[in-house]
């Protein structure tokens, strides 16, 4: 009597998921925290060097987000990822006037960081109250820390996008060139999707962290892309109170920055969108072309 050997399937090898960090959700947010701290206080650095400090920053705010929604908030991830925005542009806005106000001035400004403690602080106040059975009740496992995480990893990227386009952290420029002239909206809506889109895109039974952070690292090569475009357009122009008052020659260093920030964040984007999309393909089950969309006759 012959056996035949029982055929065993191999397990495809997913080659989309090549982006894989080694370090867990804790030493993703203490890696992430201590390089977006120390960029964000050096504003002399080139905008490549924040660029990648802001991605850092995306994904350890993405982790909070997927770490606090993934028990079943579902609709609740976006506003999660409003939430921690909110938190971001407060928090910016308390640590630039601290460091305007406070005397402190030159090329490091430390009193920023006093607005990411400030909101860690008030995102971990948040989080006890949501977590609290007499107030909100939400019992979410992780959700303290999850919130507080997300108001320090919010400030921190307000605080580089904004290191980004001026060149400093001066509270007046920041004001002329990021708030007076509109780029705040678009800052503030893009980091919400940088922030709540990975997950959301990525949400169901087959997410995975390597899939989802690459959405996050995609988002964020966007996003350098249009600070650098920013930065090109605004090299040229003296802003004060919403209007143009005066046309200057840009320094070749700052356009420089702007154009090397734009090469990247498109480099950056392209790269992990078809990782993004080749991981899509490689996990599912069957891919069908539909065609154009059928018209009733």
């Amino acid at each position: 009597m012959t056996v035949t050997p029982a055929v065993v399937e191999e397990e495809p090898t997913k080659k989309g998921l090549s982006f894989k960090l080694p370090l867990d959700e804790t030493e993703m947010g203490l890696v992430a925290g201590i390089v977006a701290a120390i960029v964000v206080v050096f504003t002399g650095l080139p905008a490549v060097i924040k660029g990648i400090a802001l991605i850092l920053a995306f994904l350890w705010g993405m982790d909070s987000v997927r770490k606090t929604s993934k028990y079943g908030l579902g609709t609740g991830v976006p506003s999660i990822g409003v939430l921690a925005t909110g938190f971001g542009v407060v928090g910016a806005l308390v640590g630039l006037a601290l460091a305007k106000y406070g005397g402190i001035d030159g090329v490091a400004y430390p009193a920023v960081l006093i607005g990411v403690i400030l909101m860690g602080v008030i995102g971990l106040v948040s989080g006890i109250l949501s977590n609290n059975e007499k107030v909100i009740a939400m019992k979410i496992p992780r959700l303290e820390r999850a919130m507080m995480e997300l108001g320090m990893a919010g400030t921190l990227i307000i605080l580089l996008e904004c290191s980004i386009v001026t060149g400093s952290l001066n509270f007046d420029a920041v004001v002329n060139q990021v708030m007076n002239t509109g780029l705040i909206a678009f800052m503030f809506i893009f980091t919400c999707f940088g922030l709540l889109h990975p997950y959301n895109a990525c949400l169901g039974p087959d997410e995975n962290r390597e899939r989802t952070r690459m959405v996050a690292v995609e988002i964020a090569g966007l996003i350098c892309a249009f600070l650098g475009f920013a930065m090109i357009i605004l090299s040229s122009f003296s802003w004060e109170l919403g209007s143009i008052v005066s046309v200057t020659i840009s320094s070749p260093w700052k356009l420089w920055n702007g154009v090397s920030l734009l090469i990247f964040g498109v480099a950056v984007w392209a790269y992990f969108f078809r990782m993004f999309i080749k991981a899509c393909m490689d996990e599912a089950y069957e891919t069908v072309g539909t065609g154009m969309i059928k018209t009733i006759e």
